[in-house]
């Protein structure tokens, strides 16, 4: 979302607060359960293509010809609880999971001689327990802005699909990593125990060697929250 949309919603939320009697929370426990798009944002299709056809001459064979695709989206979602010391900071343990990073390569392939239809494809996930603390803004009654910054402990898993001239085979990797996490968000109260949040998140430097290295993974989400009395 663009700064000038944070600042809409921002003047829209807080000229709403001022009609109701209900309160930002102030202290005490909340469970808050979101979901949205995450997005792989360094990955370069290009360089994939060429580790394929790098792969394939390591085995004596060369890309005749070939097309690709690269799906860098899916749909990220997560539980967080968290204690909210006073309005202007919290800390959250929550468990993400960041959806699927996947890419496709299919084409044709010879050793010199004859030709043979290939086929390549990788798949990676990321998921894991994050922790994090939020300095607040409230602004007006019912609306506040957030930051965020933590720790992700993710665990990385890549699987690898290859198949040559109708045979196939397969292999899996997996990874535990640490990854910093930062980003910003805003939420509306409906009510004493309920409210409405709405968030930006990056993870840095998930990514495994198999797929595309190092990567960063966004997550945009929608999240509602409930305050334990």
């Amino acid at each position: 979302m663009k700064a000038s949309g944070w600042a809409i919603c921002a003047t829209l939320c807080a000229s709403l607060g001022v009609a109701g009697a209900a309160s930002a929370a102030d202290e005490g426990w909340y469970v808050v359960g979101f979901a949205g798009e995450s997005s792989a944002q360094n990955i370069n299709q290009a360089v994939l293509d060429q580790n394929v056809i790098d792969a394939f001459g390591s085995i004596g064979l060369s890309v005749v010809d070939a097309t690709s695709d690269l799906d860098d989206s899916d749909t990220g979602f997560g539980l967080a609880g968290g204690y909210q010391v006073n309005p202007y900071f919290a800390a959250e343990l929550a468990y993400v999971d960041l959806g699927d990073t996947s890419y496709q390569a299919n084409g044709t392939v010879t050793d010199g001689v004859d030709t043979f239809d290939a086929g390549l494809g990788i798949e990676q996930s990321a998921s894991g327990p994050v922790f994090s603390v939020l300095g607040i803004w409230p602004i007006g009654e019912r609306f506040s802005l957030f930051g965020r910054v933590g720790l992700a402990l993710m665990s990385v898993d890549a699987d690898v699909n290859v198949s040559i001239d109708g045979e196939t085979a397969s292999d899996s990797a997996g990874t535990d990593r640490s990854n910093m996490v930062y980003g910003i968000g805003g939420e509306f109260s409906l009510n004493r125990n309920f409210g409405v949040r709405i968030g930006w998140d990056r993870y840095a430097e998930v990514g495994s060697d198999d797929l595309a290295g190092e990567v960063d993974i966004d997550l945009i989400s929608l999240g509602l929250r409930y305050n334990f009395d």
